[in-house]
C-alpha cells in the first residue's frame, strides 16, 4: 500500500474526528442551558416564547456530517469484511446527503451561518489534538482491530449528531428545518443500530 494513500486517506478523514470529542449528554446540556437562560429574562407571570435553535448548533451539525460524508474513504486503504462496508458506506451517503441538504437551508437562510460554531479556542485545540492521536491509532491498526476501533468511532460519531439532531428538532419553529433535523434524527439511529450490531459480532481474527 502506498504510504502516500495510507497517509491522506487517513488524515482526511481524522481532520473532523475532534468534532466528535464532546460527549452528546455535554453538547445537550450546553444547548439547553443557554436556551433557559434566555427564557428565564422574561417578566414574572408573562408567557414565555419558546427558544429558538442555535446557529452555532447547526454549524457543529454541518462539520460533522461534512467529515462523516468522507468515512468511506478509510476503506479504500483497508481491507475489511462486507458487512463492515455495508455500514460505512450508507453512514457515508446518509451523511453527504445530509450535508447538502444543510447548505440548501442555509442558503434560504441568510443568518444561518454555518462556518460558525461558536467554540472556543481551547476546545478547537483539545479537539485537534484527540483527532491527531486518533489518526495515529487507526494508521497502526489492521484487522479486527481496525474493524474495532472505527466502529467504535462511528457509534460515538453518531451519537453526538443523533442527539444534536434532536436537540434542534426540539426548539427548531421552521418547518423546512424542522423536518430536516427530524428526518436525520432518525436516519442517524438506525445508522448507530447497525453499527452496534456488528460490535456485537464476533469478527475475524488477525491483521
Amino acid at each position: 500500500m502506498d504510504d502516500g494513500l495510507r497517509e491522506n486517506g487517513v488524515v482526511g478523514i481524522s481532520r473532523g474526528i475532534h468534532l466528535i470529542a464532546m460527549r452528546p449528554a455535554i453538547l445537550v446540556l450546553v444547548l439547553l442551558t443557554a436556551s433557559l437562560g434566555c427564557a428565564s429574562t422574561g417578566a414574572p407571570g408573562r408567557e414565555r416564547e419558546a427558544p429558538t435553535s442555535s446557529g452555532h448548533g447547526y454549524a457543529l451539525l454541518h462539520g460533522i456530517l461534512g467529515q462523516e460524508r468522507q468515512v468511506s474513504k478509510l476503506l479504500v486503504i483497508k481491507e475489511e469484511r462486507q458487512a463492515l462496508e455495508t455500514v460505512i458506506d450508507a453512514i457515508a451517503e446518509t451523511c453527504g446527503t445530509a450535508y447538502e441538504r444543510l447548505e440548501e437551508l442555509a442558503e434560504a437562510s441568510p443568518r444561518l451561518d454555518l462556518s460558525d460554531d461558536g467554540l472556543p479556542v481551547e476546545e478547537v485545540r483539545t479537539r485537534q489534538a484527540i483527532a491527531a492521536t486518533r489518526r495515529d491509532q487507526l494508521l497502526a491498526a489492521s484487522g479486527r482491530e481496525f474493524e474495532r476501533q472505527l466502529l467504535w468511532a462511528q457509534n460515538e460519531a453518531l451519537t453526538y449528531a443523533s442527539h444534536l439532531a434532536d436537540t434542534l428538532a426540539r426548539s427548531e419553529p421552521d418547518p423546512a428545518r424542522l423536518a430536516f433535523v427530524r428526518a436525520l434524527w432518525k436516519d442517524l439511529t438506525r445508522h448507530q443500530q447497525d453499527v452496534q450490531a456488528l460490535l456485537r459480532r464476533p469478527g475475524r481474527s488477525g491483521g
